[in-house]
């Protein structure tokens, strides 16, 4: 019985999946999605200017089998076959269009993202990242490089790749979210296991390539205790195996996801931002010299981590933590307000109740 309903569900995420695939648009395949520079700290803990480019590639594998409940990324992938030449494409637009800027820095860094794994060769074919680590080899004030993957694709071949042309510090961004198996797979159903993840922590740690560890905060199906103590034990534990630095996600609601499919019917609210600062702080705490970092992109608004709506602490806190990922000073998290007193309030009923509640507003209604 448990196999029917496991297979039924899984039927559901792919056809929840296909449904809003077919809303994608065909896109100058030659260009990548997005491309800016900021500023940005370094694994050293210095400050410097990040180069990020997001390649369209045809998207990541798993996604198109139902994929992770919260993310909706391959939306921005590809309906059309993407070849090694446009990426090498796109690469080559983003390096022109920032060239100028590049040259007249001492050291920076470049972040190439995917609506996938980076080293997936069925989404950048090998020709193409061979391509793009020479040219990126042949800048002298190149200070380090970050893709992402998915442990699976962590190999000693792809690894022996970067190496080869790379004589930078490297970090590969692995989605761990939780380090909660339990929590991963029925919760996000992410697919992979603690046995991946910590062999390609271990691997990658033979080759002295970093492990960023993006950890999600607030799954569904938790409370927000829960969530709480669900990312400050995954941080830990990333930590303790030797990740690099840890990168929390505090949940978005995704166009298409399970995650907005619950939402809409007001069974699940995004994490508050008392909840991001209690993580931050307890994990900084315990790990003065581990870089923690956390991602604002939705912080503030209605489908992203927010407080009260329309509450004043929803801009500062998204500023403030933003200025604690570039300084990792955690006095800049000393941030209070009146509606405190309603998360705690909040994180109390909810703690009595069956189910985790929803958003606080929609519930008034």
């Amino acid at each position: 019985m448990s196999q029917i309903i496991n297979d039924d569900y899984k039927e559901f995420l792919k056809k929840l999946r296909e449904r809003h695939l077919k809303k994608r648009k065909v896109k100058d395949k030659n260009k990548p999605i997005a491309v800016w520079m900021q500023d940005d700290i370094y694994r050293d803990f210095s400050i410097g200017k990040s180069l990020t480019i997001i390649l369209r590639t045809e998207g990541c594998y798993y996604a198109r089998e139902g994929g992770c409940l919260m993310c909706s990324y391959l939306m921005d992938s590809s309906p059309e076959k993407i070849t090694a030449e446009n990426i090498i494409n796109q690469f080559n637009y983003a390096i022109e269009k920032y060239k100028e800027k590049i040259k007249d820095l001492k050291d920076f860094s470049v972040k190439i993202f995917t609506s996938g794994s980076f080293l997936d060769d069925r989404e950048v074919p090998k020709k193409a990242r061979e391509y793009i680590f020479k040219k990126l080899s042949e800048f002298k004030n190149l200070k380090e490089v970050a893709i992402e993957s998915r442990p699976e694709f962590i190999d000693e071949y792809k690894l022996e790749e970067i190496k080869n042309y790379l004589d930078v510090n490297v970090e590969i961004g692995v989605g761990i979210e939780s380090f909660n198996e339990e929590i991963r797979e029925k919760a996000i159903n992410k697919g992979i296991t603690n046995e991946q993840i910590i062999k390609a922590i271990k691997l990658a740690k033979r080759y002295n390539i970093g492990i960023k560890a993006y950890l999600l905060i607030k799954p569904l199906f938790i409370t927000e205790k829960e969530a709480i103590e669900d990312a400050i034990y995954s941080a830990n534990k990333c930590i303790e195996l030797g990740c690099s630095r840890i990168s929390f996600c505090p949940a978005t609601i995704h166009k298409g996801s399970l995650m907005e499919y619950f939402w809409n019917k007001n069974q699940y609210r995004p994490p508050f931002l008392w909840s991001i600062i209690e993580i931050l702080k307890e994990v900084k705490e315990n790990n003065p010299n581990a870089l923690i970092m956390c991602d604002t992109a939705g912080v503030g608004s209605e489908r992203g981590a927010h407080n009260l709506y329309k509450c004043k602490c929803n801009k500062l806190i998204k500023e403030r933590l933003e200025r604690f990922t570039l300084t990792q000073d955690l006095s800049i998290l000393n941030v209070e307000c009146d509606c405190k007193n309603i998360w705690k309030a909040y994180i109390e009923v909810e703690n009595k109740n069956i189910v985790p509640l929803g958003d606080e507003r929609k519930l008034l209604l």
